[in-house]
């Protein structure tokens, strides 16, 4: 999940402070997104973005969410296990698989982004609050598992709290992924609102934003 932050440092701190989490400088993406990362537990995490004075694209879009100062959820994923898999879902929704450039790290290795759905499908359903799927090819390599030191230590997400039609989210998840997903459903502008984070401790950690809205690029 990445969430749109209007100053990248400050974002960044706020949500170490409030969380107690570690993380570590993501790099940029291509448009002027700049990334930090919070390994959440269980190949998961989350990213902290930033538009960094490009214009265009995905960092108009992050600069209009969160122009009034508000930090906002732009948008979730989900992970197929396979590339097999991922084309099974860009053929479901009826879309294709894109490969584009990723962030670039700090040391400046290329990341490269392998998604679906990709064009209108993508815009339609990042309107309704949907996931989008990635692939990553070697999983050594999940951003999740880069070692950080912080006060807490998660250890995997708890639950998601999102806002939008249950059915729909069904369908564009499938039934059998939809159904192992901890999903809690509210009312509301249809998106992210919530994600709960299991800790080491025992504790759980709570990060609530409203989400980016029906916005588009």
């Amino acid at each position: 999940m990445a969430l749109g932050v209007p100053d990248f440092d400050g974002g960044v701190r706020r949500v170490a402070e409030r969380t107690g989490l570690g993380g570590y400088e993501g790099g940029v993406f291509p448009g002027g997104l700049r990334n930090w990362i919070f390994p959440l537990g269980g190949d998961t995490y989350m990213e902290v973005e930033s538009a960094t004075g490009a214009t265009g694209g995905p960092a108009s879009w992050f600069r209009r969410a969160t122009g009034d100062g508000t930090e906002r959820w732009m948008f979730w994923c989900l992970r197929a296990d396979t590339r097999e898999e991922l084309e099974q879902v860009a053929s479901r929704l009826g879309s294709q698989v894109q490969v584009i450039p990723g962030r670039r790290e700090p040391d400046g290795t290329q990341r490269v982004v392998t998604s679906t759905p990709a064009g209108e499908v993508a815009l339609r359903a990042r309107q309704q609050g949907l996931p989008n799927w990635y692939y990553r090819d070697d999983p050594a390599k999940n951003p999740a598992r880069c070692e950080v030191t912080g006060d807490r230590t998660a250890a995997g997400v708890a639950w998601l709290e999102v806002a939008g039609e249950r059915e729909r989210f069904r369908e564009h998840i499938g039934a059998e992924t939809f159904d192992r997903l901890p999903l809690r459903f509210v009312p509301g502008e249809p998106g992210l609102h919530a994600v709960a984070v299991h800790t080491t401790d025992g504790e759980e950690i709570v990060i609530r934003r409203a989400p980016a809205g029906q916005d588009t690029f």
